[in-house]
């Protein structure tokens, strides 16, 4: 089932940045005036999905009356938290010269047809159907937090401005930071 995930996931993350570099599928889209917009714009995606992290776990513990573990309960808030602020900074830095816009990917694309239905599957999975609703949250961080880090790398290479470059280097290295406590709390849960 995992196998399965990644690859419905890679395929999203492949499909959303092909479509939206793709002019013919974007003509009515707004221009940026970024090269780096379509990536910025999957990115700010990504830590909108880990905002809602806070929400998830909440809405879990009032549907079956059970949380997770208070490590865990921190660890999660913690990337939702730094996911929220992320998106409010990055919005921000959009605007720093060259600026570019956020693209609005298409909801006939395929790739924002794919994310949206992979989305409404893992909220289902999560409130729903989970036995082991922190194992299966943490697993998914484990998905989620490299590909965050990895697509602000190869933003911050192609980056011309100086502040953007800086923000993206701190933003990859916080949540390779954030990989690495999960890795943890997953062999400790093991463990018990």
């Amino acid at each position: 089932m995992t196998s399965l995930y990644k690859i419905i996931f890679i395929t999203s993350l492949t499909g959303i940045i092909a479509i939206g570099s793709n002019p013919v599928t974007n003509a009515n889209i707004q221009p940026a005036t970024n090269a780096n917009a379509a990536g910025y714009s999957v990115l700010k995606l990504f830590l909108e999905d880990e905002q809602n992290l806070t929400t998830v776990r909440r809405a879990k513990m009032v549907i079956t009356f059970s949380g997770i573990s208070d490590s865990s309960t921190k660890l999660i808030d913690a990337i939702a938290d730094t996911s929220k602020q992320a998106v409010d900074e990055l919005e921000k830095l959009a605007r720093a010269k060259p600026a570019f816009v956020f693209e609005e990917f298409s909801e006939k694309s395929i790739g924002k047809a794919t994310l949206d239905s992979l989305r409404l599957a893992m909220a289902k999975e999560f409130l729903f159907e989970s036995d082991n609703f922190e194992k299966n949250l943490l697993l998914s961080q484990l998905k989620v937090l490299p590909v965050i880090s990895h697509l602000a790398q190869q933003l911050e290479e192609k980056e011309t401005n100086s502040k953007r470059k800086a923000w993206l280097n701190k933003l990859a290295d916080r949540y390779e930071i954030f990989y690495q406590k999960i890795k943890k709390r997953i062999v400790i849960s093991k463990k018990k």
